[in-house]
C-alpha cells in the first residue's frame, strides 16, 4: 500500500499519512520481484508533530522486527548531511515507485521499479503556483518540489513515500519522499516532496532511542 526507502538494516523512512491509512499487522518487502524478503514491523514512529489532514510534518519511520541482510538487491541509501541539499537545487534528481504489487502463490511481490528525472526547485521559486494552492499558507521550509510546469513527464505512481534520490559523486542520498499522490491530482504543476533534510534531527534522535 505504500513506499517506502531502505535508510539502515532496520529503518525504512516513509509518508505519514499512507502509514496512518493502514489497519492491522504490517509488513515490509525489500527487493525486486526475484529476489525479495518479506520482514515485520517492530513498531512506527511518525512525527510527533503529524496532524491528520495537515500538510505539515508527513513523515514516518518503520522499525523492522530483524535487522536486513544486504545484498546486490537490497541496499540502504544514505541520508543528506546538514545543508547537503542546498546544493541540490537546479539539480535532476530520481524518483522511483512501483505500479502495483504483484501476488505470487497469494504472497505480495514488488514489480520492477520504475524510474524518472525530474529538475529540483527551492520552495519559494513553487510556492504560489504549488503549495499554497494546494495548502493556502501553510508552506515552510520542510517541502520542496520538482519537475515541469508543463508536465512533460511526472512522478505519478500509486503509492505515496517512493524517494526522491540524487546522486553524489558514487553513492545516492534521499533527498526528498513523494507527497500522498499530488503529482497524480494536479496534472499542469511540478510534483511536492517531504524535504529529508529538514527532518534530519529528528530521524537520527529517534533511531538512536529506539534501535533494539
Amino acid at each position: 500500500m505504500c513506499s517506502g526507502v531502505l535508510i539502515a538494516d532496520r529503518w525504512i523512512l516513509t509518508e505519514a499519512y499512507c502509514i496512518a491509512s493502514i489497519w492491522g499487522p504490517m509488513r515490509v518487502i525489500l527487493g525486486d520481484e526475484w529476489n525479495n524478503k518479506t520482514i515485520g514491523v517492530h513498531d512506527i514512529y511518525s512525527h510527533p508533530d503529524f496532524r491528520p489532514g495537515k500538510p505539515m510534518n508527513n513523515i514516518v519511520l518503520v522499525l523492522l522486527k530483524e535487522p536486513v541482510q544486504f545484498s546486490r538487491n537490497i541496499q540502504p541509501i544514505c541520508l543528506p548531511e546538514p545543508g547537503e541539499d542546498e546544493t541540490f537545487h537546479g539539480r535532476y534528481a530520481t524518483v522511483a515507485g512501483r505500479q502495483k504489487l504483484n501476488m505470487t502463490e497469494g504472497k505480495p511481490t514488488p514489480l520492477n521499479v520504475h524510474i524518472t528525472s525530474l529538475p529540483i526547485d527551492r520552495s519559494d521559486d513553487c510556492a504560489i503556483g504549488v503549495f499554497e494552492k494546494v495548502f493556502g499558507k501553510n508552506i515552510t521550509d520542510s517541502f520542496f518540489c520538482a519537475g515541469y510546469p508543463k508536465r512533460r513527464k511526472d512522478a505519478c505512481f500509486p503509492d505515496s513515500g517512493d524517494p526522491f534520490m540524487v546522486k553524489v559523486r558514487k553513492h545516492w542520498v534521499i533527498a526528498g519522499i513523494t507527497f500522498s499522490n499530488m503529482s497524480c491530482k494536479r496534472p499542469h504543476a511540478p510534483d511536492i516532496y517531504v524535504r529529508v533534510e529538514f527532518y534530519l534531527d529528528w530521524i537520527k534522535r529517534t533511531i538512536k532511542q529506539n534501535n533494539i
